[in-house]
């Protein structure tokens, strides 16, 4: 039975439109209920089975600590997959899907953590020892791999899932996902490609209310039971235990 709240609620948010009707994918067709003002609108009853079926999915990878990689470059996903990441202590990219992030993982990794000791530096004041020229180099650079790698500054391995926000706009990444099998969840719009990724959501990927709806709507499932590299609480920061220890109050 079609959860009509929910098929509601997606209306509310815009979830239902489509991309211009010269551009759309035929592979889409299915999904697609007709044309209004020569937009493709979507059958919110089919993308409400596809949005829950990618929920129970998300759910079951991260009942089994999956690490998860929200993508969304775009200018209208940037700012929502950021808040859903942080919020639930995943990984994000979100400002340029940087080739080989996955399929050349250890180059990627010593370019994170030339990021990492950067900061470091700069927090340390050592940068003050360094020539006029020089500071600006490396605070040039940092900002460079800020812009790029400061969602996964702490990652320690290839994630296990990614949550793609407009598979059609990222579609290297999906490529490269694909390459090392790794599970993709994508937002489609109609110029998606459903062939490229493991599961989807039809829905509309051009606006912010509808790109935010679809991540909340999944953000108590990546975060009920998430397990990381860092065990249950992921990435997490742990207090120091006050010294000495003392009995629970």
């Amino acid at each position: 039975m079609a959860n009509t709240a929910l098929i509601k609620d997606m209306l509310d948010n815009a979830v239902h439109i489509g991309h211009k009707r010269q551009f759309w994918s035929a592979k889409m067709r299915d999904y697609i209920y007709g044309i209004q003002n020569n937009i493709h609108v979507f059958d919110l009853y089919k993308t409400e089975v596809r949005i829950t079926e990618v929920k129970k999915a998300l759910e079951e990878a991260a009942s089994k600590g999956k690490v998860v990689l929200i993508v969304g470059t775009k200018l209208q996903a940037r700012d929502a997959v950021k808040a859903i990441a942080e919020e639930t202590g995943n990984y994000y990219i979100n400002t340029k899907w940087v080739p080989g992030l996955l399929t050349n993982f250890p180059t990627i990794k010593k370019r994170i953590a030339a990021y990492n000791q950067i900061e470091k530096d700069l927090e340390a004041g050592a940068l003050e020892m360094l020539t006029k020229k020089e500071k600006a180099s490396k605070l040039k650079e940092l900002d460079k791999l800020r812009k790029a790698y400061e969602g996964i500054k702490d990652i320690k391995k290839t994630p296990d899932v990614l949550i793609v926000v407009d598979g059609h706009y990222e579609s290297l990444a999906l490529e490269e996902a694909q390459t090392l099998k790794i599970p993709t969840y994508a937002l489609l719009g109609s110029t998606g490609d459903i062939d490229h990724c493991t599961d989807f959501v039809p829905c509309n990927v051009n606006s912010i209310k509808s790109i935010k709806f679809v991540l909340d709507y999944f953000k108590s499932t990546i975060k009920r039971v998430k397990k990381t590299e860092g065990g249950l609480m992921g990435r997490t920061e742990k207090l120091a235990p006050k010294s000495p220890v003392t009995e629970e109050e």
